[in-house]
């Protein structure tokens, strides 16, 4: 079952509604959602679900192949497949993510840029966030550095847009692939950001429109995961 991905076409849809396709007790697939799930180290999103004027919350998000899962709190009714089910995510939940997510890319993109370093994963949380940088030695003048430029970058107000390329154009770009270390999700068509005066790179998450969005990031640690790999925490403010 294909649910489609409303979240990346407009990252701003707070509401939306869908058709039952499928569900099992408290577990649901719509042929389209708003509804982020757990992926790439961003995290799902929450809110609800109003089926025949009463409404579900919506714990948790996950995708399943092709199709995403919003899981509820309660059992939906004997009758949901085939109905109307209207949408409405937790946007203050969304919202922080979408600036993480964002601070995160920049961080990525200028690591790459700046460090000749990939980075190996990232994960937003509700009050903070990390990534991984892969280098063989970064010194405390190398992190302030990056989060100094990142923070030049969000305040000048770049605007982030994306674009669709074939799976083959992608692969035969070597920045591309560098930056996400070859690793690509399953289909034909490959989302990519940009963000003027940065390099390109793969991107499925939520996003917001504008790096001015962000705020500041603000340092919190670094921590050694290895011989190549260096965590760096990162909190934001307005």
């Amino acid at each position: 079952m294909d649910t489609k991905q409303l979240y990346l076409d407009n990252q701003y849809l707070k509401e939306a509604d869908g058709t039952a396709l499928w569900f099992e007790f408290t577990d649901l697939i719509l042929d389209q959602t708003i509804f982020y799930p757990t992926m790439d180290g961003q995290p799902n999103d929450k809110g609800k679900v109003i089926i025949d004027n009463k409404g579900y919350l919506i714990v948790d998000t996950w995708q399943d192949g092709s199709s995403i899962h919003l899981m509820s709190l309660d059992t939906f009714p004997p009758d949901t497949k085939g109905k109307k089910v209207h949408q409405v995510i937790d946007w203050d939940i969304r919202y922080l993510h979408m600036r993480f997510r964002t601070a995160l890319k920049v961080l990525t993109a200028l690591t790459y840029s700046m460090l000749k370093g990939t980075t190996r994963i990232n994960q937003t949380y509700d009050t903070e966030a990390w990534f991984d940088i892969e280098v063989e030695t970064l010194t405390q003048q190398d992190v302030e550095s990056l989060i100094a430029e990142a923070n030049k970058i969000l305040k000048s107000g770049k605007d982030v847009t994306f674009s669709y390329i074939d799976r083959e154009e992608f692969v035969k770009d070597s920045n591309l692939m560098k930056i996400c270390k070859g690793k690509l999700p399953d289909g034909d068509k490959m989302r990519i950001m940009h963000i003027d005066g940065l390099p390109s790179q793969l991107e499925f998450g939520t996003n917001v429109a504008n790096t001015s969005e962000v705020g500041t990031i603000n340092y919190k640690t670094t921590l050694t995961k290895g011989i190549l790999n260096k965590r760096v925490n990162i909190t934001l403010s307005p």
